[in-house]
């Protein structure tokens, strides 16, 4: 298990780079991988959650880089995995990461209440446009509730 912050990863492996934002991080740790950023790390990415102490990036991807920094999800077809193109860097639309996060019971739930909340203040004090599948959606109350309070608190 990798201790660093992928931050500090991205600093050993381009020590010139000077302003980190999660953007150029994951340029320099995601450099000539074929993945999909997701999950949490979408979130971080798409400015949803405020980020944290994140030892890994999750992708999408067709094999395992097998590299400390990158938590690979194995996919049969990374061409059937959505993506939006963010600066250069293939990422999960945020729908798309709310609905995997909701579904993976080991999704970070501080991640979850910071993304439902920015995505409520960003489409203006709506959950409109969020898709979630029924089987997802009492999880989602619970968050959706949660997102609309988390700025009042």
């Amino acid at each position: 298990m990798n201790n660093k912050s992928v931050f500090e990863v991205a600093r050993e492996m381009d020590s010139e780079a000077k302003l980190m934002t999660f953007c150029d991080v994951f340029k320099i740790l995601l450099k000539n991988l074929d993945c999909v950023v997701c999950l949490e790390s979408a979130a971080d990415l798409l400015g949803y959650s405020n980020g944290g102490f994140t030892t890994q990036v999750y992708v999408y991807s067709s094999v395992d880089f097998n590299l400390p920094y990158i938590k690979c999800f194995i996919v049969d077809n990374l061409d059937n995995i959505p993506f939006i193109d963010f600066n250069g860097i293939k990422v999960s639309p945020i729908n798309n990461a709310i609905v995997d996060m909701l579904r993976r019971k080991e999704s970070d739930s501080q991640v979850l209440y910071e993304t439902f909340a920015n995505y409520y203040d960003e489409h203006n004090n709506s959950y409109e446009g969020l898709d979630i599948p029924p089987e997802l959606s009492l999880r989602a109350k619970h968050f959706e509730e949660e997102g609309v309070l988390y700025y009042e608190q």
